[in-house]
């Protein structure tokens, strides 16, 4: 029992804020302490870079080169897509984004499929289709997707070329195009005199030149800003691009410089917890493209360059898996998605670096579950992963599935009934504040899974449009704290910004079989609420396989009924006390009827990202109050039916 004691006392903590500390700059600080010379023998690493490529793909299994010889036949039949003014402007008039989008994604795609055709054959056959597509990727006005070009003067129109600049796409566009140059630029040097020098000429006129020459890039974080994916998404893809394509000397070492700052830059901002606010699917854009940066400059550098001593990137790392519920099923908080599973070869860089073998098996769970598929429709992934593919297959597969995870700086917190399986309940619950990347107004939501399948659910995200990252964001129904499992206090949802935030998160371990999660939401809610003080307890008793709700509050007068919402994608059934769920007997919801009236509802799924995580419909319980007092206290229970 001592024992016992002691670790509930380790264990339980009030989480109050961080100090500000004094920029890390560790990327930085390591280049200029190692010089310019750091990557003078950057011309050998780049023919390795080539050789070593070329070899693992000709010791390819004999299926996976039926399978991209036949990806590359169909592209070699292939009618490239025009990509008209008009379509640009779709963006504009419409707020559409992905007719343009998916049009230039599909040349991607095909142009990938041929070079990873030739590479297999290479009998030049596929050449000049790639060719062709090249030549169209090369002569696109812009490599900037339309809803990003609203940063020019002009804002949403068709870009001005006098003033480049680089977003998501153009960066990536530009990594790919390097990727190209690096392992078929002898090839296409045979064919055309031109395409070499005009590919240096692109990636100069687009990529390096605008890079060293602007400052104000608002993803480089030089004006004080807080940065997000973008940062890492396009420092990483702009650095590599410049590793495959440029000679050690003054050029390079101004470019790195300036690159590895504004990466600093991520990094100084990131919370200690290791934690993504951004939520785990835009990880791989986040720490999953930071791992990839940093495995790239220490490869070129010969080991030069070397943060295996930092330890907030190593639980950069640990978050991929502190987020999974079971199997592909994903905490998805903020813009994630439920069903996601991140990039194999980017988690396993990570237990690489850090000789971490949790990451490694997790990284080979991710690649078994994926079926061992190699991302054939974009060749700069399927390079990157192809480096440490047999490695990660030789892996005994495994997902941690750890007892609990806290997250301090994040507020976010997950349980479930036994380590190590997705048997029994799984809750995970957040705090933070309602200004984050990505933003839901959900202070003190929370998800619960049940044998891995979802009860009560975070809807998530739908297809991003002009309305999503404008003022009108919080118009979107996906958003709004009323369709989170999040209470309406005398008739008021909660309202987006940093000052509306959860205040007193609190993990306590009451037993050695319970945890309880509590976070005081009052300020999460504008004035009209008129609240003193909520606090929200989630406490998972895993010996009696329940989630106890209680929500402890104080008004400072009564206004509306106050309600709770519930969100499912299962359709529930009302008997006495509970809320059952006929197509997943055995679980229910226990309340007080003298508390509670009960209300359900049933939206229709308009969206193809929701349809494909939910189906076709989702439904809202909602527990509406009774009593007019300014002080009270409501407990639910989830839990498996004895």
């Amino acid at each position: 029992m001592k024992r016992i004691m002691i670790s509930i006392l380790i264990m339980s903590f009030v989480w109050t804020g961080k100090a500000q500390l004094p920029a890390k700059n560790w990327l930085s600080k390591a280049y200029n302490t190692n010089g310019q010379g750091v990557f003078k023998n950057l011309g050998l690493w780049q023919n390795q870079q080539r050789e070593e490529t070329l070899s693992k793909i000709a010791g390819l299994a004999d299926s996976v080169k039926t399978k991209i010889l036949k990806n590359a036949e169909i592209g070699n039949q292939y009618t490239w897509p025009s990509l008209p003014a008009s379509l640009y402007l779709d963006y504009k008039f419409t707020g559409t984004r992905i007719n343009y989008e998916n049009l230039q994604s599909e040349r991607r795609r095909i142009l990938s499929n041929l070079v990873l055709g030739e590479l297999v054959q290479n009998q030049g056959r596929f050449l000049p289709q790639i060719v062709n597509g090249l030549w169209l990727i090369l002569e696109e006005s812009t490599w900037v997707a339309p809803a990003h070009i609203v940063v020019q003067k002009e804002g949403a129109d068709l870009p001005n070329i006098q003033n480049p600049y680089i977003d998501l796409n153009a960066s990536r566009t530009g990594a790919t195009v390097a990727v190209i140059y690096n392992l078929l630029s002898p090839q296409l040097g045979k064919y055309s005199k031109v395409i070499n020098s005009r590919i240096e000429y692109e990636l100069n006129r687009r990529i390096f030149q605008p890079y060293l020459k602007y400052d104000n890039f608002w993803w480089m974080g030089f004006k004080g800003n807080t940065v997000n994916n973008w940062n890492t998404f396009n420092n990483t893809n702009c650095m590599q691009a410049a590793l495959l394509m440029l000679k050690p000397g003054d050029s390079l070492d101004r470019f790195s410089k300036k690159l590895l700052l504004s990466t600093d830059q991520f990094i100084n901002h990131y919370p200690e917890d290791g934690g993504c606010d951004e939520g785990p699917s835009y990880w791989d854009m986040a720490g999953g493209k930071l791992i990839r940066l940093i495995s790239l400059v220490n490869s070129a550098s010969e080991g030069k360059l070397n943060w295996s001593d930092k330890e907030l990137l190593h639980r950069m790392g640990t978050y991929t898996y502190k987020m999974q519920i079971a199997n592909n099923n994903m905490v998805n908080f903020a813009d994630a998605f439920s069903k996601y599973l991140q990039n194999s070869e980017s988690v396993y860089r990570y237990g690489k670096l850090f000789h971490d073998e949790t990451l490694k098996a997790y990284a080979s769970f991710i690649l078994n579950y994926k079926k061992a598929e190699l991302p054939l429709d974009d060749v700069n992934e399927f390079v990157q992963t192809l480096q440490v593919y047999e490695e990660i297959k030789k892996i005994n597969p495994k997902a941690p599935y750890p007892l609990e995870e806290v997250l301090p700086d994040l507020q976010v917190f997950t349980a479930r009934s036994k380590k190590g399986s997705i048997d029994g309940l799984f809750l995970a619950a957040k705090g933070g504040n309602n200004a984050e990347s990505h933003n839901h107004n959900d202070i003190g939501n929370f998800m619960v899974y049940a044998d891995g399948k979802p009860l009560l659910i975070d809807a998530g995200v739908g297809t991003y449009t002009a309305k999503t990252f404008s003022s009108k964001r919080y118009e979107l129904w996906n958003v709004q704290s009323q369709w989170h499992n999040c209470p309406g206090i005398n008739g008021t949802d909660q309202m987006d910004g940093k000052k509306f935030a959860a205040t007193d998160f609190k993990i306590d371990h009451p037993g050695p079989e319970e945890t309880t999660f509590s976070v005081n939401i009052a300020g999460a809610y504008p004035e009209p609420a008129q609240v003193k003080s909520w606090i929200r307890s989630l406490q998972f008793n895993r010996s009696d396989n329940e989630i106890i709700l209680s929500e402890d509050f104080e008004l400072k007068r009564f206004v509306k009924e106050n309600i709770l919402n519930f969100i499912s994608p299962l359709k529930m059934k009302l008997e006495r006390d509970r809320i059952l769920f006929p197509e997943f007997p055995g679980y229910s919801i226990i309340y007080n009827p003298e508390q509670f009236s009960v209300q359900m509802e049933t939206k229709l799924m308009d969206d193809d990202r929701f349809k494909k995580a939910w189906g076709n419909e989702i439904y809202r319980l909602r527990f509406i109050s009774k009593g007019k007092g300014l002080k009270g206290k409501y407990i639910l229970k989830i839990r498996k039916d004895r």
